[in-house]
């Protein structure tokens, strides 16, 4: 019989790199060697000899020709616990062109023609009183199943005698990898168990340089737990290649808890013993990844007693206004939360409410329901369970993500939560004398903290494992307020997109008012005009690739499942037309004013005049503006670190875009002040377009109050229409801005009606002068 097909993948490394396995490279890429080769197989031993060439590319990309190759695979025949394994060696065969390389030793794990022994047994465990699920009942036994099961890593506990079988089976390390599950037709089961003291460790790769054991065995399907025996596998030479199946005596069982505690949530199990020991003592292993449903799991309070002492005594049951997020929204009561003192942060999700079960994205009732759930929904004080993932505190040493299981009571009616801690000390003890107590906003709450509470220390100050009061915050919205939050970048997104529709319609109906009151173009402000282009100019800039191809990039934490692309597109699009209808108006105008004769210098003049006014009092708001600025991004860096946010990053053109807001909302102010110089009662601008362009300066700031009001501030921003990255919003700026904006529209209006210095009480005024149309054709 061949053997099986082999894709052998060569990574070429350079010295001095990581030992660390590398994920595997798909075929091309660089650092990958392909070989083309052809030999033969003998069936009688199982050696596999094959010659021919390979190429392939170096790291740095260069091709890479390679001289001829040998393969030397030995497959065991037949592979058994005591011979597992396919080794092998890639050599050059001898001198020619191309690139030489030093011998590789091949290693692989034996995928068939395997033979379990005769008689499917495994000796049994040390300790067999434990509660199990029944996951594989009848003919439902299935090898995908059991893999995925087994496929996350199990965490070993030392505890409970465990140290000696630790050092009789020569194994120290932190965690325990199942790879390489393979199954027979009548349930026989054969894994490769690997042992590290890394917990992110592949599982797709079985060579370790710390501690594996091979094991054989069978499916129980009367106590419902996998039963192995397994033997040591120890390098036989200088390569970690180089791998022999050593002594055996090793006892291994996995099964699936069907009770949960404080102590113990692991969905599935595992026990390693030395059947040579007389002991009832072996190393535990516990995996808490859920690979499944929760049918058959029950869950045991055991200190909730104790948690509802210091509930009261802590006075978590005082009244406090509002509605709170109750056993129906559970998905509230999970929260990320910061570490205030040390630093750190961390993610609290509930495990249990009352007799309800979570499986990280619903819940199920468990079989533990002593009480009708319609009764529980009446409950003010509910029982829950924590499970608490963290980086901080006690692990700022190592970074290594820690957790703790938790359990106490939540109050529907304060929205308060008091829990009692177990962390892990270490291998062999944990830490039981911890107090965690919290308070959640209420659920129409405005603010951006929405959970504050503290992780105290029950022990003594003496105590080795006492630690400071922590304080605790979390930053973020109930799952209504993300809906709120939604719906009102979709209404924010439309409301957009009409505001830069009505400024481009504004413009052309300013442009057909010009053409029907032809001494309207030379009685318009130059700066005025180019303040308005300007304006329309920098967010073009911006989004200048926006504008022709298609961008994933969001500056928003969630989506409207692609409409707001779209209306950003259909935004971009009206703006660049918006422009080039202004730099039309301005070229008019510009065309208009020189071609006065009577008065073009006149014209001129108070142009200037309207440009010494205007550029010190823009030089000075930006100096103001940038300070401002300044203060407030410390704040918000500040703000930032306390919430452990990703820093943003600025360009210069957005750092002065909401300052050039502020310009645009006062974009009628150089016309004002044209007409005061020039004393002008001529209809320069259309009522259209400077009253409509007041309401959509305006409008931005009265809907920013409202939303301050009425919509959870984001910590991220989230701002489409009326956004900071647009204009100067705040509660002054929200007030000063309307009322500056519509007192120019104002005056505008009398100018246009009483004249341009109608206001200046002076009896030495200049009549008003107004601009003639002087013919140029020659008689």
């Amino acid at each position: 019989m061949a053997p099986p097909l082999l894709l052998l993948l060569l990574l070429i490394r350079a010295a001095g790199t990581s030992s660390a396995p590398a994920p595997p490279r798909f075929v091309g890429r660089r650092g990958s060697l392909v070989f083309d080769l052809h030999g033969y197989y003998s069936s009688a031993s199982g050696d596999l000899c094959m010659v021919g060439s390979g190429s392939g590319r170096a790291a740095d990309g260069r091709p890479v020709a390679l001289l001829a190759a040998v393969l030397r695979l030995r497959f065991p025949r037949p592979a058994n616990l005591s011979s597992p394994f396919v080794t092998g060696r890639l050599e050059s065969t001898g001198p020619g062109p191309g690139v030489a390389f030093e011998p590789v030793s091949l290693l692989a794990y034996a995928e068939e023609g395997y033979a379990y022994a005769e008689s499917a047994s495994c000796p049994r465990p040390p300790a067999d009183g434990r509660d199990v699920r029944q996951l594989f009942g009848g003919r439902n036994f299935t090898c995908p199943g059991l893999r995925s099961l087994l496929k996350p890593g199990f965490r070993l506990d030392y505890g409970n005698g465990g140290q000696s079988a630790a050092s009789s089976l020569g194994i120290n390390q932190t965690h325990m990898f199942v790879n390489r599950v393979h199954c027979a037709a009548d349930g026989a089961v054969r894994v490769y168990v690997a042992f590290s003291n890394m917990s992110d460790y592949s599982r797709y790769y079985f060579m370790v340089t710390e501690k594996a054991i091979v094991a054989e065995g069978f499916w129980d399907q009367n106590s419902n737990r996998l039963c192995l025996k397994g033997c040591h596998v120890v390098n036989s030479g200088s390569s970690r290649a180089e791998l022999t199946v050593s002594e055996c005596g090793i006892g291994m069982t996995f099964w699936f808890p069907g009770v949960w505690s404080i102590q113990e949530r692991s969905f599935s199990a595992g026990l390693v013993w030395n059947t040579s020991l007389k002991s009832d003592q072996g190393i535990a292993g516990y995996s808490t990844a859920v690979r499944g449903n929760f049918g058959g799991l029950k869950y045991n309070y055991t200190k909730v007693e104790e948690a509802t002492k210091y509930y009261k005594q802590y006075g978590l049951n005082k009244k406090r206004k509002g509605k709170f997020p109750d056993r129906n929204s559970y998905l509230d009561l999970a929260f990320r939360f910061n570490l205030q003192k040390r630093g750190g942060s961390g993610y609290a999700s509930p495990i249990t409410i009352g007799t309800m079960l979570s499986d990280g994205s619903s819940f199920v009732l468990s079989n533990l329901s002593t009480r009708p759930a319609v009764l529980e929904t009446k409950q003010r004080l509910l029982n829950v369970s924590y499970n608490i993932r963290y980086v901080g505190h006690w692990s700022l040493a190592t970074f290594q993500p820690q957790q703790i299981s938790a359990e106490g009571v939540y109050d529907t009616e304060t929205g308060s939560l008091c829990l009692i801690a177990c962390r892990r000390v270490n291998v062999s003890s944990s830490d039981c004398k911890i107090l965690i107590t919290a308070h959640f906003a209420s659920l129409d709450a405005k603010a951006a903290k929405h959970v504050q509470g503290k992780i105290i220390s029950l022990r003594g100050k003496t105590d080795p494992l006492f630690f400071e009061t922590l304080d605790i915050d979390s930053y973020g919205m109930y799952i209504g307020q993300v809906e709120e939050s939604i719906w009102r970048m979709d209404l924010e997104s439309t409301m957009a997109l009409i505001s830069m529709t009505l400024s481009c319609a504004f413009i052309a109906v300013q442009l057909f008012h010009v053409k029907k009151v032809p001494e309207a173009l030379p009685a318009m402000s130059i700066t005025m005009l180019v303040v308005l282009a300007l304006g329309y100019m920098t967010p073009l800039v911006l989004n200048f690739e926006a504008l022709f191809k298609h961008s994933n990039k969001q500056t928003v934490p969630f989506s409207g499942g692609g409409w707001l692309e779209v209306n950003e597109v259909m935004v971009r699009i009206i703006t660049m037309a918006t422009f080039l209808l202004q730099l039309r108006l301005l070229q008019l105008a510009w065309s208009a004013r020189s071609s006065v004769d009577g008065s073009k210098h006149e014209a001129w003049a108070a142009e200037r005049k309207v440009l010494w006014v205007c550029l010190p009092l823009y030089i000075i708001g930006g100096v103001i503006t940038a300070i401002v600025h300044m203060r407030t991004n410390h704040s918000r860096r500040m703000l930032r670190q306390v919430a452990r946010l990703m820093p943003s990053r600025h360009t210069f053109w957005e750092d002065i875009v909401p300052y050039g807001g502020l310009l645009l909302d006062g974009f009628l102010l150089p016309q004002v002040i044209l007409n005061v110089f020039s004393a002008s009662k001529v209809r320069a601008l259309s009522p259209v377009f400077y009253i409509g362009g007041t309401m959509l300066r305006a409008l931005p700031h009265a809907y920013d109050a409202y939303r301050t009001h009425h919509f959870v501030r984001s910590m991220r921003p989230s701002y489409i229409y009326a956004s900071s990255r647009d204009d100067l919003f705040s509660l002054a700026w929200d007030i000063v801005i309307p009322c500056g904006v519509v007192l120019l529209a104002t005056l505008l209006f009398f100018q246009q009606w009483l004249g341009g210095a109608f206001f200046v009480c002076s009896k030495r005024r200049k009549p008003s002068s107004e601009y003639e149309m002087v013919s140029t054709v020659s008689s």
